[in-house]
């Protein structure tokens, strides 16, 4: 079967390989279509649209308790008693405790979570944009994905401890597709409210050198996906930084059993399904990370993290650096980009079904409307901004 690459009309699918969350995300548009065999029965096939895992599903920011076992009256009355010449950096140490002494919570610290009857906010502003191309000797197509998002991210302490938390996310996206050829770009745009989803965050551990959080939650999909979410946090102090490893993992539950980008051009009257996994309706992804959250100055933080993600069929190392400002006890801002390094996606050989609408089980099954496509020229990055509160 030669490959057809037909313009777009009505697409529903769009890949951007990767992990999201933010704590975060992380989503995709999904769906299901409905393919009649030859005895009349409807046989359902999902059609979806990998989005950044790593923002999407990115537990929700929690609570660093770093200077809370710090006495805030504290003084180091002692000095008076030694000469500065000789006990130099003791008294800079000890001055610098002082002030330290005097911060805020850090609402951009990895570990934040709101005290019990306070509310949390998080709103992300985000730019993604994913890209590679895919085809074998008959052809070839470069996709790529341009998505603006804004995600709200709320919690409210039940107790000091244990946090309830509310998403949801609205995005709009711009898939383009292109043939390397010249024979033309088709473009496909959608918006809306795309997942939304509930869970609880518990601080289990917060002493003067640990910290740990763990977290459970439900995040639903629009086009009929549920995400059962668990999330594992711990990081130890050292002076003004927290260095820290995370364990995240989902079960994914699909509305069908066949997911990947699928494609329709009415004018045509063609369709086109990339498949990414058939024969389940439940897939397990996770992510695996290690970062460093620290306070460079009075109002200014940093954080650095690395993940490597386990997809289903692909895995990912990704890295993600933010700039925190802090200027008050209920304010912050925090700069942030992210971008893949590594994606396993890249020479991974996939199957492209094709054939002519209505779209029928006998056609998507049939040998001669499906062929086997590489693909290649991986590449997906973000920035964004968050615009944080407590109250």
């Amino acid at each position: 079967m030669n490959i057809k690459f037909f313009g777009i009309f009505a697409v529903l699918g769009c890949v951007a390989f990767g992990a999201d969350v933010n704590a975060a995300g992380r989503s995709s548009m999904y769906s299901s279509i409905n393919m009649t065999n030859s005895d009349g029965d409807t046989i359902r096939i999902n059609r979806s649209a990998y989005e950044s895992y790593s923002n999407d599903y990115a537990p929700r920011a929690s609570r660093a308790g770093m200077y809370d076992n710090i006495n805030t009256n504290y003084e180091p009355r002692h000095y008076s008693q030694v000469k500065p010449r000789e006990n130099k950096q003791t008294y800079v140490r000890g001055e610098t405790y002082r002030k330290s002494a005097k911060r805020k919570y850090f609402i951009a610290n990895p570990f934040y979570q709101p005290l019990q009857f306070q509310f949390g906010s998080v709103t992300t502003g985000e730019y993604l944009e994913g890209k590679y191309n895919f085809g074998n000797a008959t052809g070839e197509v470069a996709r790529k994905l341009k998505e603006l998002s804004l995600k709200e991210d709320l919690s409210f302490g039940l107790t000091d401890r244990i946090a309830l938390q509310a998403m949801g996310k609205y995005n709009r996206d711009k898939l383009i597709w292109t043939d390397t050829a010249g024979a033309g770009t088709d473009e496909y745009k959608s918006n809306g409210l795309n997942l939304y989803g509930l869970g609880l965050q518990g601080r289990i551990v917060d002493t003067d050198d640990w910290i740990a959080t763990i977290s459970g939650y439900y995040e639903h999909q629009k086009h009929g996906v549920d995400y059962f979410i668990a999330d594992l946090k711990a990081g130890y102090k050292v002076a003004t930084s927290t260095i820290y490893g995370l364990a995240r993992g989902w079960l994914v539950n699909m509305d069908g059993d066949v997911y990947g980008d699928y494609m329709e051009n009415l004018t045509t009257n063609e369709w086109g399904m990339l498949v990414y996994g058939d024969s389940t309706d439940t897939v397990f992804m996770g992510e695996l990370g290690m970062g460093v959250w620290t306070v460079l100055a009075e109002d200014w933080t940093l954080n650095v993290e690395g993940l490597y993600g386990f997809y289903d069929w692909h895995d990912q190392f990704s890295i993600k650096g933010a700039f925190g400002w802090q200027p008050n006890d209920w304010f912050a801002l925090n700069l942030y980009a992210k971008t893949s390094l590594y994606d396993s996606a890249d020479d991974k050989t996939l199957v492209v079904h094709d054939g002519t609408l209505p779209a029928t089980a006998a056609q998507f099954n049939d040998p001669a409307h499906y062929a086997y496509v590489d693909l290649s020229k991986f590449r997906e990055w973000s920035v964004g901004l968050q615009v944080m509160f407590q109250f």
